[in-house]
Order: structure tokens, then C-alpha cells, then sequence
């Protein structure tokens, strides 16, 4: 109820019970300090928020990506030290591991393209007989790594995933 309908209340019906009629009722109101609290949540409580909001919306992209595109069969998002941020990984994939694993892949393959003078590695591709493993970076903070069968159109598994990328980057800005 807002204040302006309890103070309605008590000049209107309330009021008519203590006051006769041809007489008015005057009413002050004064909040008192001690019952009204207000908190300014800290910075650090504000991040932490953020942090999760992003988290969710991270693992709903890359569930998205998963659950929509036929023959992508798992996606994870993962730290340049190789710590997953967010993933969708078949049952039979161990997210550290693959984690760990797609971190080593992406320094080695950037060590490999400067060896080479090849310039800025922009997705490294693992070719085998039951399908592709992909990594693209997603800025500073993050790699791209899709699964995906060996049926897959590689045009259009390439389109999506930079349908993916441009979703996740300003979440990890």
C-alpha cells in the first residue's frame, strides 16, 4: 500500500470513526529515521552480480548454439590458463580436462603461426575421422572451442560460430 492510500484511509473512512463529520481531521506524518534503512549495495556486490548474470547468459549462448545447430555436439568457453568459463559438453567429455587441453592447443598453435610468420592465428581446426574441434578467440580473456561432427557443413559451422562470438564478447568486456 502506498502512502498515499494509507494516508486516504485514515483521513477518509478511519478518520469518520474518531471525528464527527461536520469536523476535519488533520494528520501529520512523519517517517521516522530509525525504520527506514537504505543499503547501497558495494561495488564488490555489484560485480559479483554481473558476474553471474554473465555466467548465465554465457551457458544459455553456448547451449543455444549447441541445442539449435545441427551437428555441433558441444561447445566450451575457456580461460587462456584453461579454466572453463561455460560449457555444454557431451556426457563423456571430463569440462577440465578439455579445458586444459584447448588451452594448450590454442598456445601452441599461436607459438606455431609466429614460427611460421603466418601473423595473428584467427581459429585453430583439429580434423579427425569422427569430426572437427574448433577454438576461436573471443578477445583477451576467452577461447571458443566447437565440436562438431564429421557431417557438418563447414561454411555454416563457421558462420555460426561467428554468431557465437559476436553474442559472447561484450559479455566478457
Amino acid at each position: 500500500m502506498s502512502l498515499g492510500n494509507i494516508f486516504k484511509f485514515l483521513t477518509g473512512k478511519l478518520g469518520n470513526m474518531f471525528v464527527s463529520p461536520d469536523k476535519t481531521l488533520e494528520v501529520e506524518i512523519q517517517p521516522q529515521a530509525s525504520l527506514i534503512k537504505t543499503t547501497k549495495p558495494s561495488s564488490h556486490t555489484i560485480k559479483k552480480v554481473i558476474a553471474m548474470i554473465n555466467a548465465s547468459m554465457l551457458q544459455d549462448i553456448l547451449y543455444n548454439c549447441v541445442s539449435n545447430t545441427p551437428n555441433i555436439q558441444g561447445t566450451a568457453l575457456v580461460s587462456p590458463d584453461g579454466l572453463a568459463l561455460a560449457s555444454v559438453l557431451p556426457a563423456d567429455m571430463d569440462e577440465e580436462r578439455t579445458a586444459a587441453m584447448s588451452a594448450a592447443m590454442l598456445s601452441l598453435g599461436e607459438r606455431i603461426g609466429n614460427e611460421l610468420a603466418r601473423g595473428n592465428i584467427e581459429r585453430i581446426v583439429v580434423e579427425g575421422e569422427k569430426g572437427y574441434g574448433i577454438m576461436v578467440g573471443c578477445g583477451q580473456e576467452a577461447v571458443l572451442l566447437v565440436l562438431a561432427s564429421a557431417e557438418v557443413k563447414q561454411g555454416l559451422l563457421f558462420l555460426e560460430i561467428k554468431r557465437v562470438v559476436a553474442q559472447i564478447a561484450p559479455l566478457l568486456a
